[in-house]
């Protein structure tokens, strides 16, 4: 009984520091509170530059919040339960350099971009309208109408010039889609990557990216990957829910950040540099 006791203590006190180490990483995360952030794209929405509820720059007539992007039923499986369309996942045109064409030969430009990232191109990449759903509110009668012009079929753009929240523009062209060519890359296997022989021992770029587990636990916060290839992805640094704008975070997580970036944390999450 005595034996039996202590070693059901000792799985006890293991499993007690297991939970314990996997709260310390996810009380890092910022905390989630969409309605304060401009992915509300509700008539309630905030834009973090205006502040204060209604000064979200879509939605005029329309107070639901999540259906912008979720629907409870009907929704496409591209993301959880999707309420958008989403565009080709063979239309995006992905970044290049002549150092990654040169060491990652099998790393297209013209790779699918994976459904987690995907469903964040059905609105940034600026081909598919941001009010332009599956399925609208049970209670709606007519179109959800927006800021400008109470047109119901409103894309993302870019306010300010340069390349902004429309992901798919690019300098010179920001009214382009699809191209992610000044983008950090995404849709790629990290483990492909350290597996090539550059990343390996006596390689050329030997060390210079961490491996999956220290990039996931960096200083208790780390990144996400996805799949069991250990996808990079929008999402490995981006949470379209956290709220930078109450207060209940520090303003270190915009623009939506799965981590604070102070002192280029997050970029050294990957890049051991």
């Amino acid at each position: 009984m005595t034996k039996r006791t202590n070693r059901n203590v000792l799985i006890c006190s293991v499993v007690g520091i297991l939970i314990l180490t996997a709260a310390s990483v996810a009380w890092g995360r910022g905390l989630a509170k969409v309605e304060n952030t401009i992915h509300n794209l509700s008539a309630t929405g905030v834009d973090p530059a205006i502040g204060g509820a209604g000064s979200s720059f879509y939605a005029t007539n329309e107070d639901q919040i999540c259906v912008f992007c979720h629907t409870p039923h009907g929704g496409i499986l591209d993301g959880p339960l999707w309420n958008h369309s989403t565009p080709s996942n063979t239309s995006f045109t992905h970044y290049n350099s002549v150092t990654l064409s040169s060491v990652l030969q099998g790393l297209s430009v013209s790779r699918i971009v994976n459904d987690e990232s995907l469903i964040c191109m059905s609105c940034h990449d600026g081909s598919i309208s941001v009010n332009h759903l599956i399925n609208v509110p049970n209670d709606r009668t007519t179109p959800i109408e927006t800021l400008f012009n109470n047109d119901p079929d409103t894309e993302i753009i870019d306010l300010f010039g340069g390349v902004g929240s429309r992901i798919g523009a690019a300098p010179g062209n920001t009214s382009g889609t699809g191209d992610l060519t000044d983008d950090h890359p995404i849709s790629f296997s990290y483990s492909d990557v350290l597996a090539d022989p550059a990343y390996g021992v006596g390689g050329s770029k030997e060390n210079e990216l961490r491996t999956v587990l220290a990039a996931t636990t960096y200083k208790g916060e780390g990144i996400r990957f996805f799949g069991t290839n250990d996808r990079v992805e929008c999402s490995s640094c981006h949470d379209p829910h956290v709220d930078y704008v109450s207060g209940i975070n520090s303003n270190n997580y915009t623009p939506f950040l799965i981590r604070p970036n102070t002192g280029s944390d997050l970029c050294l999450s990957c890049h051991n540099k």
